[in-house]
């Protein structure tokens, strides 16, 4: 499963939704308080790989389709109120011109470039790249061309279709692709990106098996995704270190968003404060799905750890 929602400035209501669902047992003060220093870690050379915490070997619980993924792309990325809100939630943060789905700020774009390592020559490839805004607007800053792959038709074209607004036409190309199956040649990449969707995979090992596929020796991956500090549930990832190593990828560092909750909470704010207006933009379904977000998520904001994380495969 691959799409990166990128809805409103960096909160996308199935990212979030989805993260809701994996984080709703996280609610007691205790569990936020005792969470970092009590959590475990895991080796994968003691364990089998489908009992590695988080690892998934099939559909995640309330499994979202790539038709949910057309249809934000195609209907709620119209709502120009639900950008606006995005940028005043976000301030100096929020990338205007990328309009991400996913929480992507500018402090995520400069770290991306710093972990990514690539330039002139090189090839990124995108995976779950949604409307195609972070990585086109990599491949500007970086030199690199790039191939996007997302599950969503809907967000392959509109991406597409922004391209040229960043990138020459030969630079840049998006097809329809899996998370754990791309299509692309092995060892094709010097680097992978992807951003707030790697907890969509229903096998996130064959997820990270892909990226290793698909870098060149050395390569390196560079994705956004919370580690839960108390892990009440199995689609629950304490530590994403074991995962990465039994894909054969090697951690090179970790950090934690900054102000990512309280950019959230603002932005949740301002979508509960707007919610009649939004309505009559994008309708009834997704100004619902937003309200609940905006409710269920927020009190929750505190108790998850948002990291960028950069790994390479070995070489």
């Amino acid at each position: 499963m691959n799409s990166q929602i990128d809805l409103a400035g960096g909160v996308l209501i199935l990212v979030n939704a989805y993260r809701d669902q994996l984080e709703h047992t996280l609610d007691r003060p205790d569990d936020v308080a005792t969470g970092a220093m009590c959590r475990p870690t895991y080796s994968p050379a003691l364990m089998d790989e489908d009992s590695l915490p988080g690892a998934l070997s099939g559909p995640p619980p309330r499994p979202i389709s790539a038709a949910t993924f057309n249809q934000a792309h195609g209907v709620t990325a119209h709502s120009e109120l639900v950008w606006r809100l995005a940028e005043q939630a976000y301030g100096e943060d929020y990338p205007a011109e990328v309009r991400p789905w996913g929480m992507t700020t500018f402090w995520v774009l400069g770290r991306c470039v710093s972990g990514l390592r690539v330039g002139p020559g090189h090839l990124l490839v995108d995976l779950a790249c949604g409307r195609g805004g972070p990585g086109l607007w990599l491949a500007r800053a970086t030199g690199t061309s790039l191939i996007g792959v997302d599950w969503s038709i809907v967000g392959v074209e509109a991406a597409s279709a922004r391209a040229s607004h960043f990138v020459p036409a030969d630079r840049a190309r998006f097809i329809v692709g899996d998370l754990a199956a791309s299509g692309l040649p092995d060892a094709s990449a010097d680097a992978v990106l992807c951003l707030d969707s790697i907890f969509f995979a229903t096998d996130r090992i064959a997820a990270l098996r892909e990226v290793h596929r698909l870098l060149r020796p050395a390569g390196r991956y560079v994705f956004t995704a919370p580690e839960v500090r108390t892990p009440t549930q199995p689609f629950h990832v304490p530590d994403w270190t074991p995962l990465l190593e039994a894909a054969g990828l090697e951690l090179e560092s970790k950090e934690a968003v900054p102000r990512q909750a309280e950019q959230l909470g603002r932005m949740y704010l301002l979508w509960l404060e707007h919610i009649d207006a939004i309505r009559a933009e994008v309708g009834d379904a997704s100004a619902d799905r937003l309200e609940a977000e905006a409710r269920r998520v927020g009190p929750l904001l505190k108790s998850r750890e948002p990291l960028l994380i950069v790994a390479r495969r070995p070489g």
